[in-house]
């Protein structure tokens, strides 16, 4: 028996370390996922997305070159709709996903710097600096009814210079609030008037803004660090809710959160993670996607790369393979009304 959704570190068939999570019914752990050093990007073995069965053949990321191409490799095996490094630093940010769709630096010239896998990431001033990607059908919830979004995000302060109401939004699909608001990345200051200290928060609007509905991963005061980085994953769906969650057919759905491979505890916050908290019915827009900020009435200031969105909900064993290929470690943690570690 274990506790679903948790992950421990496990011993891969050559001597590495892996991970690997227990599955949602919580009666046991999956199979053991594994990444290579620098030699291939390989994944031993992982639970298939859609059946939940373990996957005993590897998976192999050819030309694989390191732990960056690893890394990637292992995100377009999990099918994004869009995938940016973030790690030019000028010039147009690639869509490595295959579908096109590039992104702009606007505001003035960033600086990069290097993730924990040695990889480039923008930085942001903090104040007028940003990445705007087009808008597409496939980063709206309910074109296919779920969509997932991650990031990786380095705070270089914990009290933002250029925060709006105790928080930034260092990613969203709400350019201009009303009328064509959708989705928000959120990660609040140390001090806020919500008393929310260094939140982080995934939230889901009506078209014409004001409350969203939310899920928060909040630490305890003091767990983040300026300078760190944060594997952040946010998800949504219209097709499926927790019991827990009030049954109201006209606003169906719910979202989640994880930090660092860990998942919050909706069943600590209910009703919190549903979209009938705030009566929201997901439309799909034509705003574009901004990173480093949002409506630009907030910015983000640090480093942000390797930003993906998926129109489908990851597991988490994929959430967990990710972690892993950046961070060569486990997660590890837990939530509860707080989250105590990562």
């Amino acid at each position: 028996m274990c506790v679903a959704g948790t992950a421990q570190a496990c011993a891969c068939t050559d001597g590495r370390m892996g991970a690997q999570s227990c599955n949602a019914a919580g009666t046991g752990f999956g199979a053991c996922v594994c990444t290579s050093g620098g030699d291939g990007g390989v994944i031993d073995a992982s639970l298939d997305a859609t059946s939940g069965a373990a996957d005993t053949g590897d998976r192999d990321a050819p030309g694989s070159d390191g732990g960056a191409a690893t890394y990637d490799m292992i995100v377009l095996a999990d099918h994004p709709v869009g995938f940016w490094d973030l790690s030019h630093a000028s010039g147009p940010e690639p869509d490595l996903s295959g579908h096109g769709n590039a992104g702009s630096y606007l505001g003035g010239t960033h600086t990069v710097a290097a993730m924990p896998n040695g990889d480039m990431a923008a930085v942001f001033d903090g104040s007028t600096q940003y990445l705007s990607i087009p808008s597409r059908a496939s980063y709206s919830i309910p074109t296919t009814g779920s969509l997932s979004w991650e990031g990786w995000i380095r705070p270089d302060v914990l009290m933002f210079p250029h925060s709006s109401g105790g928080y930034v939004a260092w990613m969203g699909k709400c350019e201009t609030y009303s009328p064509t608001c959708e989705w928000e990345a959120r990660m609040y200051d140390t001090m806020n008037p919500q008393g929310r200290c260094n939140r982080f928060s995934a939230y889901a609007f009506n078209p014409s803004a004001g409350l969203g509905s939310g899920a928060d991963w909040q630490p305890t005061c003091g767990l983040v660090s300026a300078g760190h980085w944060y594997y952040v994953v946010g998800e949504y769906t219209t097709l499926s809710q927790p019991a827990d969650c009030p049954v109201d057919a006209r606003y169906p759905g719910s979202l989640s959160i994880w930090v660092n491979g860990v998942p919050w505890s909706q069943a600590s916050h209910i009703p919190t993670g549903c979209m009938s908290q705030y009566s929201v019915v997901p439309v799909a827009n034509d705003s574009a996607v901004n990173i480093g900020s949002m409506a630009l009435d907030s910015w983000f200031a640090g480093a942000i790369g390797k930003v993906a969105i998926y129109d489908t909900l990851l597991t988490q064993a994929q959430i967990t393979a990710h972690y892993v290929a950046m961070t060569g470690t486990a997660p590890s943690g837990s939530c509860g009304a707080t989250c105590t570690s990562m």
